[in-house]
């Protein structure tokens, strides 16, 4: 009877957070989905609070004849994968580092992690002062070395890696929590029998320890590529898109359709197909873990 009462509390306490929870997420998608397939029956209002009327896929057809989607959606695919499989290469390294090396202290362990409780907006400050031509950091150490200062902020191309380099300090740490945790849990027996069969370090990362980490491996490439596909306030921060639109990703082209040209419908529409391209790599990336998970319990 107390088992039963004490399951009807939890209920009753859980369920208003999550009907709350679920209506914050639901409400914006559905908001969206109504601007993307609607316009505004005044032709000088695009606002949401106007009456709109049905206008099928209009939106979207607009939203694909325009090179600026093309060119966000490209450099959004571009710094996924750049920032993931560097984040990847650098996490896996340091946290088999540490697996091995069993004489550094702890305190090692908390100073690394430290840059991923940074907040966005905290780190593209930081970043956007480091990168400063007249007053950052670079600028002095260039200058002290007989160099000409660099401005990589205010070119196309170095904008871009600047901002990548900008992501990777701030999120490897959160992938490697994963990897080291996942090396950690990792069963002993496996190792110690390929010792005894005579296999060196080398021979047992790449055949017993990898194998092993594949789930949660594919668990931090999905958890990253999900944050990557939403990055927003640090580039924002730091270049607000530019110069030009050299590092208007996917997140930033939306909230400048909205809010800067006031093209709600397209807005909503390149929104859309964000979710939704977030939910097919999800998927996709589900279906690669679990496979991995098979793998691995073989």
């Amino acid at each position: 009877m107390n088992t039963l009462r004490s399951q009807r509390s939890i209920i009753a306490f859980v369920i208003p957070g999550c009907v709350l929870l679920t209506l914050l997420i639901a409400w914006p998608i559905v908001q969206s989905g109504i601007s993307a397939l609607t316009i505004s029956s005044n032709q000088h209002d695009n606002t949401l609070d106007s009456s709109r009327i049905f206008a099928g896929l209009s939106h979207f057809k607009t939203l694909v004849s325009q090179v600026a989607f093309w060119n966000s959606l490209a450099l959004a695919a571009l710094f996924t994968v750049s920032t993931t499989i560097l984040e990847i290469l650098i996490a896996v390294s340091v946290a088999l580092f540490l697996y091995f090396q069993k004489t550094l202290p702890r305190i090692v362990e908390v100073l690394l992690i430290l840059p991923m409780f940074v907040l966005p907006v905290v780190s593209g400050l930081t970043f956007r002062y480091i990168y400063d031509p007249n007053d950052g950091p670079l600028s002095f150490l260039f200058e002290a070395l007989g160099w000409e200062p660099l401005a990589p902020l205010s070119d196309a191309v170095w904008a871009f890696w600047a901002v990548v380099l900008q992501d990777i300090w701030r999120m490897w740490p959160f992938l490697f929590l994963i990897v080291y945790a996942g090396l950690k849990a990792l069963p002993k027996s496996s190792q110690e029998a390929a010792r005894m069969d005579g296999a060196n370090t080398r021979i047992l990362i790449t055949h017993v320890i990898l194998p092993a980490l594949r789930p949660t491996l594919a668990i931090a490439i999905g958890l990253k590529v999900m944050e990557s596909l939403k990055v927003f306030t640090e580039v924002y921060v730091m270049t607000g898109g530019g110069p030009g639109d050299s590092t208007t990703l996917l997140s930033l082209f939306v909230v400048k359709q909205a809010f800067h040209f006031f093209q709600v419908g397209p807005a909503s529409a390149a929104s859309i197909l964000l979710l939704a391209l977030g939910m097919s790599l999800a998927w996709g990336i589900t279906r690669m873990q679990n496979r991995a998970a098979a793998l691995g319990s073989k």
